[in-house]
């Protein structure tokens, strides 16, 4: 079952539980700074993205395939996975590609929600990957700066 909520950044950290396999952090742009919730990602993600960023500044953009970014860290003891995705890099497979990480997450439990965030209230991604992936509940999060 998917669910949708509206969330400041103050109550966004709280969502990832102990329950939460990963996230799906759909944006517009490309990864960076700037994006809303990067702060709070970058945190939970102990400094991984913003390493990452670092790594990657000086690399000609125009010489990478525009892929998901994907991280890894603990949360609770606990394995959590982040792919980051620019929406307009999205694809038939790509996601689905990236499924294959959150089944090889957590094979030893019964976590299975995955939160999908974004900026954006139109989003029904965590409806479309319901369908194809009924073993998770995906949450959509849509991040609002307030």
């Amino acid at each position: 079952m998917s669910s949708k909520s509206n969330l400041h950044l103050v109550n966004f950290i709280d969502q990832f539980t102990p329950e939460i396999l990963g996230a799906i952090w759909i944006t517009e742009e490309d990864l960076g700074s700037d994006l809303i919730g990067f702060d709070e990602l970058n945190y939970l993600f102990d400094g991984l993205i913003s390493q990452y960023l670092y790594g990657k500044a000086g690399i000609d953009e125009d010489k990478h395939l525009e892929r998901p970014n994907t991280f890894f860290t603990s949360n609770f003891k606990l394995k959590l996975c982040l792919v980051h995705v620019k929406i307009q890099n999205i694809q038939a497979g790509l996601l689905d590609d990236q499924m294959v990480l959150f089944n090889e997450t957590d094979t030893e439990s019964t976590r299975n929600k995955i939160l999908i965030i974004n900026s954006t209230s139109s989003s029904h991604w965590g409806t479309d990957l319901q369908k194809r992936y009924p073993q998770f509940q995906f949450i959509d999060l849509i991040l609002n700066k307030n």
